[in-house]
């Protein structure tokens, strides 16, 4: 039993005759003929009695008739539906961010995405790499974009590079260490700092690039995957922060913090990437989120 079949009953049923409903079908009336018959035969049953007057509906056939509308409807509106998601008009979309991401061109991206489809829902999940990689596998994320340099290789995902964020160092603009100029390894021993968490992989080199001994605490007075709360933080006290510069880029602009200059400093940086699960593909809304973040980075994202 065909939807073709139940459209051809209904419309048969409503017009009481072949010739109309054939015309109203944009169909032959033999066409129509065989398509009712062949129903028939594969239920078993009469559905029309026909005379030189046209076509009358049998007790079986009305109740298939009622059934098949419904039956219609509801094919109609799942098409209705698929629609909406293939051009992203409505439904959901799921996926992660890591702090540095979240902090730079993602509220942007949203923003677009909240302007231009407003029916479309977007769920993110601001996280540490690894935290991300546990809901990617678990399917709770479609996506995630975050640093992907502390990922442990896993057959079930793909990781694409997105694009390199450089950072620094950076404090509020009436911070003390400011007035010194060019700052030796030695003048950053005294200051404290707020930065994102930090994988145990790049502890060693922060702690070589701060003047520390190896094993040493790094002098962390915040510790957050927020960045929002670390520049507040920042702005508000003597703290200085550790990370990209992407993710400070506005209040650089309007002064509110200010990069300090080191001298030997060796630049830290992110690896963005986008991680997704091997062989599953994209739905439409995924691919029009990272369209919008290639635009948002000016890169190509593949």
């Amino acid at each position: 039993m065909n939807l073709n079949k139940l459209k051809h009953a209904v419309v048969l049923a409503e017009q009481g005759n072949f010739a109309r409903a054939a015309d109203k079908l944009n169909l032959s009336q033999p066409a129509l003929s065989r398509s009712i018959s062949g129903l028939e035969d594969e239920l078993g049953m009469r559905l029309f009695d026909r005379d030189q007057a046209g076509a009358t509906v049998t007790a079986a056939g009305r109740q298939l008739v009622t059934r098949a509308r419904d039956l219609l409807h509801a094919a109609n509106s799942l098409k209705q539906e698929m629609t909406q998601l293939r051009d992203c008009e409505s439904g959901q979309i799921s996926f992660g961010a890591g702090p540095f991401p979240a902090g730079s061109f993602l509220p942007a991206v949203l923003t677009e995405l909240a302007v231009t489809y407003p029916r479309m829902r977007t769920v993110l999940e601001v996280n540490n790499s690894d935290t991300l990689m546990e809901h990617l596998l678990a399917e709770k994320l479609e996506f995630f974009i975050a640093d992907t340099r502390t990922l442990n290789p896993n057959k079930r995902v793909k990781t694409r590079h997105l694009t390199r964020q450089f950072g620094g160092l950076y404090c509020r603009s009436g911070h003390p260490l400011i007035a010194r100029g060019m700052l030796s390894v030695h003048d950053l021993q005294s200051a404290s700092y707020a930065s994102v968490y930090l994988a145990d992989i790049f502890l060693p080199s922060l702690r070589k690039a701060l003047g520390l001994e190896p094993g040493q605490d790094l002098p962390l007075v915040t510790t957050c995957d927020n960045i929002h709360v670390l520049k507040q933080v920042v702005m508000h006290s003597d703290a200085i922060l550790l990370c990209t510069h992407a993710a400070v880029a506005k209040e650089l602009g309007n002064g509110e913090l200010v990069e300090l200059k080191v001298d030997g400093w060796q630049a830290i940086h992110a690896e963005i990437g986008v991680v997704s699960l091997e062989r599953r593909s994209l739905s439409p809304m995924a691919e029009l989120v990272l369209a919008k973040v290639a635009e948002h980075i000016k890169e190509p994202l593949f």
